[in-house]
C-alpha cells in the first residue's frame, strides 16, 4: 500500500477592489464556484473590513491599507497564488501588484503554469467610436483586429495601463490576463456597491425630466450582465489554473474582450422610459432628442459620453473557449426595481 499523500495546499488570493460593483461580483461567484479558496481583500478602512468580513466569513480576510502604498501591495501580491486587480485603470497599483507577484517563491518554478497569474480588469472603451452622436462603423475583434489593438494610441481609456501590464509581463515573465468588458447592467453581487457607474445616467434623467439621447441617436454598446462578467472572469481564471492542460493565453497575448450582445442606445432609454413613466418619476415615456453640444451644455462631457457614445466589441478569443453568456434579457435588467437601472 502506498503511503497516503498530503493533501495540496489551497490557491491564494490577493484581491483589489472586493468592495466595488466588478470586484464584488467577481469574489462572489468565485467563492461559489471555489468556496475554500482563501482570500485577502484590501480595504480602506476598519468599517469596510467589518462589511467584508461578515459577508464572505473567514475564508476572507480584509487588509486594511490603500492603492497607493506599493509595499503593502507588493508584500501581499509576494504571498499569492492569484493576484486581482479591480479597480480599474491605476497604472502605478498595477505595476507594484506584479513586481509583487515575482517576488513569491512560486515564481521562480520551473514550471510556468506553477507560476502565480495576476489579473487585471480593465475594460473595451479602449475601442470606443471616435464621434459622439453617431455610431461606431467598426466592430472590434480580439482576433481579427488584433494588431490595430495592440498599437491604439495611449491617449485612449486604459491604453497606457493595459500596455504597461503586456510590457511588465514580458519583462517579468509574470502570467498576466487583462480581461476588457463593455457596458454593464443589472444588480451585482457583492457586499459593497450593487450598481454600475450607469447609475449616473438616471441621474441625469431625472434631472431633464425625461429619456433623452445625443446626436443622431443610433449609438450601440456590446454589453453583459454583472453576473455574466462575473463568471466569465471565474471561468478564464479556472481554464488558467489548469497548469500544463490551460488553453489560455498570458502576457503580450493575454487580452480578453467580454461581451454577450449589443445594445443600442435607443432601445435601452426607451425602456429604461418606460419604467421611469409607470413609477409617475418622469412625465412622458417619449425620448428627447438633443445635440452632443447642447448635452455637454446642460450636463457636462460625461453626460456627452454616456447618451451619446459607442463602443462595438466581439469576444472572440473567450468564445473560442467554450464560454457562453447567460444573461439575455437585456430589458429586465434595465427596468428591475428597486435601485437605479439605466
Amino acid at each position: 500500500m502506498s503511503p497516503l499523500q498530503p493533501p495540496a495546499p489551497l490557491p491564494t488570493l490577493f484581491i483589489t477592489g472586493a468592495l466595488g460593483y466588478i470586484g464584488g461580483t467577481f469574489l462572489t461567484v468565485l467563492k461559489r464556484s471555489q468556496p475554500s479558496i482563501l482570500v485577502r481583500a484590501l480595504v480602506r478602512d476598519s468599517a469596510q473590513a467589518d462589511i467584508l468580513s461578515s459577508f464572505y466569513g473567514w475564508t476572507v480576510t480584509p487588509v486594511i491599507g490603500s492603492l497607493d502604498d506599493f509595499s503593502l501591495l507588493q508584500q501581499e501580491a509576494a504571498k499569492a497564488d492569484i493576484v486581482i486587480q479591480g479597480c480599474g485603470d491605476y497604472r502605478d497599483a498595477v505595476v507594484a501588484l506584479m513586481q509583487g507577484t515575482t517576488l513569491n517563491p512560486k515564481h521562480k518554478s520551473s514550471k510556468a503554469s506553477e507560476r502565480p497569474i495576476f489579473i487585471q480588469i480593465s475594460g473595451s472603451s479602449s475601442v470606443g467610436g471616435n464621434v459622439l452622436g453617431e455610431n461606431s462603423p467598426r466592430v472590434w475583434s480580439d482576433v481579427a483586429d488584433w494588431d490595430d489593438m495592440m498599437v491604439l494610441d495611449e491617449s485612449r481609456t486604459s491604453v497606457r495601463t493595459d500596455k504597461a501590464v503586456r510590457k511588465a509581463s514580458a519583462e517579468m515573465n509574470v502570467r498576466a490576463l487583462t480581461l476588457a468588458p463593455p457596458t454593464i447592467i443589472g444588480r451585482g453581487l457583492g457586499a459593497g456597491r450593487i450598481e454600475t457607474h450607469q447609475r449616473t445616467m438616471y441621474d441625469f434623467i431625472m434631472k431633464n425630466g425625461a429619456v433623452f439621447l445625443g446626436g443622431e441617436g443610433t449609438n450601440a454598446w456590446s454589453t453583459l450582465s454583472i453576473e455574466d462578467l462575473g463568471r466569465a472572469c471565474v471561468f478564464l481564471l479556472e481554464e488558467a489554473m489548469k497548469g500544463d492542460e490551460t488553453r489560455v493565453q498570458f502576457g503580450e497575448n493575454g487580452y480578453y474582450f467580454i461581451e454577450a450582445f449589443e445594445l443600442s442606445l435607443a432601445d435601452r432609454t426607451k425602456a429604461c422610459a418606460e419604467r421611469l413613466y409607470k413609477e409617475g418619476k418622469i412625465a412622458t415615456p417619449e425620448v428627447q432628442m438633443k445635440t452632443v453640444e447642447e448635452i455637454k451644455s446642460e450636463y457636462g462631457v460625461f453626460a456627452a459620453y454616456l447618451f451619446a457614445s459607442s463602443c462595438r466589441i466581439k469576444a472572440d478569443k473567450l468564445r473560442s473557449l467554450g464560454w457562453k453568456p447567460l444573461d439575455l434579457d437585456w430589458s429586465r435588467m434595465v427596468q428591475e426595481a428597486p435601485g437605479y437601472r439605466c
